[in-house]
């Protein structure tokens, strides 16, 4: 890889690894909000406590950069990648370009993997492209967003499928205070599951563990909450957390550690 790819790829990693598994926070904000103004910019940084690798059982702490960009509520830039996107009041579809952060055998604030992987090789980090729909029902007061998402990797070596869908509920406690619940699961075909917890004879052969071919389904299931707390007209201060559960061939892995992952991002974000 360029040596300027790879460094921008270690950029877009950080962003990834700290906050694409939870909602978009901004994604809640209500479109004729977005629709009064040109653009719309979020920016924020934070920390991120989270497995080395998906299935480890150990921890490290990252930095957890935010990045949120609409502009005409058409175009979006976030730490999922950029996106356009149609939207009717209560109903949004699109698609662009993401990036999967891959995986090493060393420990790294920038990237998944820890020692315990070696032998496995590396994961290359991967572009991939991705379509979505959200859909939006119930009162103003309460929505409730149905959302589902499938994304294409394209690198050779990590060139699996995730199917992503979920609900997502924000609750408004106070008028600076905003709670936010989801739920959610992850789908993977044959070759995700493969790449990410499969072992073959070659790997078997140079890390010990023992050979293992798993197939297409569910993943993960997720369950979390995240809080943000609007201190004046610019500033938040925004607070996450996510369960995630293995799930089938994936949980049943040699290399899983731990089927129950959590992850804790908190940042400080200014809105312009």
């Amino acid at each position: 890889m360029p040596r300027g790819l790879a460094h921008f790829s270690i950029v877009l990693a950080g962003l990834s690894i700290a906050f694409l598994p939870t909602p978009a926070f901004a994604q809640d904000r209500q479109s004729n909000d977005r629709q009064s103004k040109e653009w719309d910019v979020t920016l924020g940084m934070g920390a991120a406590v989270r497995p080395t690798f998906e299935g480890s059982d150990q921890y490290i702490v990252s930095p957890a950069p935010f990045v949120n960009v609409i502009w005409r509520d058409t175009v979006s830039l976030g730490v999922d990648g950029l996106s356009a996107y149609w939207s009717t009041e209560n109903f949004r579809i699109g698609g662009g370009p993401t990036f999967g952060t891959g995986r090493t055998q060393n420990s790294s604030i920038f990237s998944q993997g820890d020692s315990r992987l070696t032998g496995m090789g590396d994961i290359p980090a991967a572009f991939g492209l991705k379509v979505f729909a959200d859909y939006r029902i119930g009162p103003s007061s309460l929505p409730v967003t149905v959302n589902a998402s499938l994304t294409k990797f394209t690198a050779n070596g990590n060139d699996g499928v995730l199917v992503n869908f979920g609900l997502r509920l924000p609750y408004k406690l106070t008028p600076t205070t905003t709670l936010r619940g989801f739920v959610s699961a992850d789908w993977a075909d044959q070759g995700y599951m493969q790449t990410y917890f499969g072992v073959t004879a070659i790997q078997s052969i140079n890390s010990g563990y023992a050979q293992y071919s798993p197939g297409a389904g569910i993943k993960d299931v997720n369950f979390g909450l995240g809080l943000t707390e609007k201190l004046n007209e610019h500033w938040s201060l925004i607070v996450n957390g996510r369960i995630a559960e293995l799930t089938g061939d994936a949980a049943n892995s040699p290399i899983v550690f731990s089927r129950t992952q959590a992850i804790f991002t908190s940042a400080i974000a200014y809105h312009f």
